[in-house]
């Protein structure tokens, strides 16, 4: 369990906010002290997610994506197979996405709470715009919201004013 160095509260491990205090619990402080620069798998997920079929018949690569932040230089990568939304913090709204860009001049950027978000399919990696208010483009071409396409390496996505440089590693 994680202790809250504010308030003594527990969490299960992984939580990233008090829901007693809202303090930023990796830090132990006011969100954006200390950037996370990589967000790394959970212990005994990688085995999971490889490209055997998975208990429904589907297979998953084993294809890494991570993302710089151009603005920043901060680099994160993208845990194998899950969804990953990327956005604002909004705490008292309670919107916590998996990468908050507010640190990274998302607010004056442009980025929405509840921007975008990424996700695997069949071994590939797809960005699908959440009817964000200054668009999501992939590489200079503004997505339809709520309609999926396909990530590349190489390929730059840019959430509002914000560009991310996207590489896969097989």
């Amino acid at each position: 369990m994680i202790e809250c160095p504010s308030c003594g509260r527990k969490h299960r491990p992984g939580t990233l906010f008090c829901s007693e205090c809202g303090i930023y619990l990796p830090t132990g402080g006011p969100l954006g002290t200390e950037p996370i620069p990589n967000r790394d798998l959970p212990a005994g997920k990688a085995s999971a997610w490889n490209n055997e079929p998975d208990r429904e018949g589907v297979r998953r690569s084993n294809a890494a994506l991570q993302m710089r932040i151009a603005s920043s230089g901060r680099q994160i990568q993208l845990p194998v197979g899950e969804d990953f939304q990327i956005g604002r913090l909004d705490a008292a709204h309670g919107i916590f996405p998996d990468l908050d860009l507010t640190p990274d001049g998302g607010l004056k950027g442009g980025v929405s709470r509840r921007h975008c978000k990424i996700y695997q399919n069949d071994g590939d990696y797809y960005v699908e715009d959440l009817g964000s208010a200054n668009g999501t483009f992939l590489d200079g071409e503004r997505l339809t919201p709520y309609l999926p396409h396909i990530l590349q390496d190489g390929d730059t996505l840019q959430l509002g004013r914000i560009a991310l440089d996207i590489t896969i590693r097989q």
